[in-house]
């Protein structure tokens, strides 16, 4: 009687392992679309005007002086610090680029232009400017929907 449950057992183990090795993989799972074209968490673009301006003026405040090289890398920080602190509002399906200028003053004229195709109704830009008597920092986002 023990031999033959063992025998069994023995047989029931193998047999797993057998079909174990030659089972086809699991097909992945696929989702179908949700036709969704509202995000679930909407833009609000009162909220990314004042991240904007409270880090511009913490960035570029009376202490600030020009220096071309080091305006450049500054330009750049503050330009990464605004789009990650955007990423923490979790607006749904947006996509952002952020433009930081900073220039000296010096009796010269600037003149910037962008063109773009977009929907006019989720998509769009938010600009800030600190003009002083020795630069100009100016920030630009842009924000564009993703279906």
């Amino acid at each position: 009687m023990q031999r033959q449950v063992s025998s069994q057992r023995a047989s029931l183990t193998k047999s797993n392992v057998a079909a174990a090795l030659c089972a086809p993989p699991k097909a992945a799972i696929r989702y179908l679309p949700t036709y969704r074209l509202d995000p679930k968490n909407p833009l609000n673009k009162e909220r990314l005007e004042i991240a904007m301006k409270e880090i511009m003026h913490r960035n570029y405040n009376d202490e600030y002086l020009f220096h071309p090289k080091q305006s450049y890398h500054l330009a750049a920080q503050v330009s990464e610090e605004i789009k990650s602190t955007i990423k923490l509002f979790n607006f749904d399906r947006y996509r952002y680029i952020v433009l930081v200028t900073v220039g000296e003053l010096m009796t010269q004229g600037l003149c910037s232009m962008v063109n773009f195709l977009w929907d006019a109704d989720k998509d769009g830009y938010v600009s800030y400017a600190i003009k002083t008597p020795k630069y100009f920092a100016l920030c630009t986002i842009f924000y564009l929907y993703l279906d």
